[in-house]
């Protein structure tokens, strides 16, 4: 599957083109090329100027590439429009797709298929709308005539009765996470919750404290749903749960998705927040300012760890500039270096964590 990506980067805004090479090369897609266009605000059809839309036009018909990716979120008039312009054949889609498309590739437990399904079907609704209506209106309609509108209004009616359906059983699973999490307390358990950025190293640490193998270097997003194991260290006993790893700007609907996972963060009593210390400066803050805000925004309310993790990968003026870095972000939380590949201050960081859980 080749592709370009584009993006309009508008003032103010971070540039995500390199995440999405990262994301839709996880995903399978070979990237041909990448077009940015910086503009004061986004083109409320296009996204992209009509100019820049032409080039891209001669660029795919030049490369033989059938899709396009776009690093804005597309309203479903806007992915149409597109398409119109470029030709029917190429795939117009956007980062929120390609993310749904890696968690439908890395979905393993009927708790993450159904989020994924409900998350696909809520952000693909109103496309469907466009679709019926662009298909109608250029010749290549669903059906004949009226039939086209018939088809999407049952479409969409069995796609809300699915959409119900699916938030019910997610209740149900809601609800025995939140039962099961009661009898973790009621025997004294303590629970704490690894997160951060994805791909910061959280699974890597897991396995280690677990003995565990669960899988690791897959790419962005390798753990979707929580994982959890009793640990034992210096006379103490606690559940240490992986969940899903944060991106930037991830959509409401994906994100709200997955409450189950994120609510086990809400409910735990030390969070281990992991940051990847390898990264460019710039990278490290940009990320650690992402988990930062969505910890806020989940109201996430108890104790707080955060990890320098892969400090193999670097020397110490780096870990004193990220440090210094850290210290600005998080001012009121220890920080501590470790390497959860080869195991430099893991006991550290857990006696740690035994010293909070016993405060």
């Amino acid at each position: 599957m080749s592709a370009v990506l584009v993006e309009c980067v508008t003032k103010g805004r971070k540039e995500l083109i390199g995440e999405l090479k990262e994301l839709a090369e996880s995903r399978g897609y070979v990237v041909k090329e990448l077009v940015v266009q910086r503009r004061s605000k986004c083109d409320p059809a296009f996204v992209i100027g009509r100019g820049k839309l032409q080039r891209l036009k001669d660029l795919i018909a030049k490369l033989g590439v059938n899709n396009v990716i776009f690093a804005n979120t597309l309203k479903a008039g806007q992915a149409f429009r597109i398409r119109k312009e470029l030709g029917w054949q190429v795939n117009v889609i956007d980062r929120n797709l390609v993310i749904l498309e890696i968690f439908e590739q890395r979905a393993m437990t009927t708790e993450a298929k159904l989020q994924i399904e409900l998350a696909r079907l809520k952000y693909t609704l109103p496309w469907t709308r466009e679709f019926v209506r662009y298909r109608n209106l250029y010749g290549e309609q669903v059906g004949f005539g009226a039939m086209g509108e018939y088809l999407h209004k049952t479409y969409e009616a069995n796609a809300r009765k699915r959409i119900r359906l699916l938030e019910e059983k997610l209740r149900r699973i809601r609800r025995r996470g939140e039962e099961l999490l009661k009898k973790r307390r009621e025997i004294g358990l303590p629970v704490v919750s690894l997160t951060g950025y994805t791909q910061a190293g959280k699974t890597t640490f897991f396995n280690a404290i677990t003995n565990e193998s669960k899988p690791v270097g897959l790419g962005p997003f390798s753990t979707l749903s929580t994982c959890a194991r009793r640990v034992d260290f210096a006379g103490r006993s606690f559940i240490v749960v992986d969940s899903i790893g944060f991106i930037e700007e991830l959509h409401p609907l994906i994100l709200n998705a997955f409450y189950t996972t994120l609510s086990e963060l809400i409910m735990s009593d030390v969070i281990l927040l992991f940051v990847d210390a390898s990264e460019p400066l710039n990278e490290v803050s940009r990320k650690a300012l992402t988990a930062n805000k969505v910890l806020r925004e989940l109201a996430a309310g108890p104790s707080m760890i955060v990890c320098l993790n892969k400090i193999d990968k670097i020397d110490e003026v780096k870990l004193n500039e990220v440090i210094t870095m850290l210290h600005k972000i998080f001012p009121s939380y220890p920080l501590i270096p470790i390497s959860a590949k080869t195991g430099t201050h893991v006991s550290k960081l857990l006696f740690e964590v035994v010293k909070f859980i016993s405060a």
